[in-house]
């Protein structure tokens, strides 16, 4: 090959060279635009990201924000029935902490178990949701809490279920409400009863008492008919007395109160009560739990609470079989009535006890479990609490005794 060849060989060589690294160059810069435009839309979307992580977090801290805000309780499980979300309403009401429940079926909550018919689980497996339904909530603390609730699903955006949502709301002071308003029908009504009461048995009892005195006087001292006789005028007389405390519980009583140092009225009623019913010859001890070398003055009515602390006495004696203990504990200033410091009075006994049912109407007008009582000694004694403006309760068990609460304002 001649020179003149060679040179035009390498001369092609060299321009298909050049062409090729242009072209790479070319390449190259276009997918270093590429990259750029990748990093760029890598980044808005790396920012898009964060900006909905931000957004979601805020709507998650703000959700959970309205559920603990919430006073109702808020109860999430998951498919198999596992709590998965426990807000602050949920904790108050049953007085548990969420981290003790979080990941446990929800009937690990109730002493005593729920029917799946009332609760979330039976909205779970039906699909069908309840609405302001009622149910009693057996907690493992003891409470036993009458609550309305509604149920439903909780879904995706595809329609799978991913669990379900119970809503409770805590319904006891609605009760409470509810009771006091029957109490004061109850009253109204034992009130229009005691006026015809004194009027149609009074009268009559009067005249058949007089009647009775009549022919008394006319029979011989040793005429077997006297003890018949007698028999007619101590039912009289029965019947006069049940007139009498009737009166008593249904007359409107307007307290006069003064100031009187608890510590030694209570003391002086108990001195009273033990000497009057002889309870030393019956081995009932009484024993005192009060602050010494104290004074604790409290504003009452004098003679109506006597009344209260007699009848409670009274309940607690009868209650005792053979031999026992009455114990009395003030406590000061442990609770608050209508935002006033308060004093706690407790008389605890060692007697037979009351179940649940019984306890529930032992302020019951007329409830007695004892066959010669009327049955009107703590309604009584409810009534004069609640006119000091106090609160009176009892706790019981059967065979473990029983505690009468009873709080009073200070001021």
């Amino acid at each position: 090959m001649s020179k003149r060849n060679i040179k035009k060989s390498l001369t092609s060589v060299f321009d298909s060279f050049n062409t090729k690294v242009s072209d790479l160059g070319d390449s190259y810069r276009e997918l270093k635009n590429q990259i750029e435009k990748l990093n760029l839309e890598i980044r808005e979307k790396n920012q898009q990201l964060e900006d909905n992580f931000f957004e979601v977090n805020r709507l998650r801290l703000f959700f959970n924000s309205i559920l603990n805000s919430m006073t109702d309780g808020v109860i999430v499980i998951d498919t198999s029935g596992a709590i998965v979300l426990f807000n602050n309403g949920a904790e108050k009401l049953t007085g548990i902490p969420a981290s003790q429940v979080i990941g446990r079926h929800y009937n690990d909550l109730f002493t005593q178990k729920v029917s799946n018919r009332f609760s979330p689980l039976y909205t779970l497996t039906s699909g069908k949701s309840l609405f302001h339904e009622e149910k009693e909530l057996h907690i493992k603390n003891g409470k036993i809490i009458p609550v309305r609730y509604s149920t439903s699903l909780v879904q995706d955006n595809s329609g799978n279920t991913l669990g379900a949502v119970e809503v409770l709301s805590d319904l006891t002071k609605i009760k409470d409400l509810e009771e006091e308003m029957q109490q004061i029908r109850t009253q109204t009504a034992l009130n229009q009863m005691a006026i015809l009461v004194s009027h149609e048995i009074r009268n009559p009892l009067g005249g058949i008492r007089g009647y009775v005195d009549l022919i008394s006087e006319s029979l011989d001292e040793d005429d077997p008919r006297k003890e018949m006789i007698s028999h007619i005028t101590e039912s009289i007389s029965k019947l006069d007395e049940i007139v009498s405390k009737f009166q008593i519980y249904t007359r409107p009583v307007k307290p006069h109160f003064e100031p009187v140092d608890l510590i030694k009225f209570i003391n002086d009623v108990a001195e009273f009560y033990i000497k009057r019913n002889k309870l030393n010859q019956k081995n009932i001890r009484v024993k005192y739990k009060l602050p010494e070398n104290e004074k604790l003055i409290i504003n009452i009515d004098p003679v109506l609470f006597e009344q209260v602390i007699l009848a409670v006495f009274d309940n607690s004696v009868k209650a005792i079989k053979n031999s026992g203990t009455i114990r009395i504990e003030i406590k000061e200033q442990i609770s608050k009535i209508k935002n006033h410091n308060s004093v706690h009075l407790a008389i605890i006994d060692s007697g037979t006890g009351m179940d649940s049912e019984v306890c529930k109407k032992a302020f019951v007008p007329f409830f007695t479990t004892r066959e010669k009582g009327l049955g009107l000694g703590l309604a009584l004694a409810k009534n004069f609490v609640n006119l000091h403006h106090g609160q009176i309760t009892i706790e019981s068990e059967k065979n473990l005794g029983t505690t009468c609460n009873i709080i009073l304002p200070l001021s």
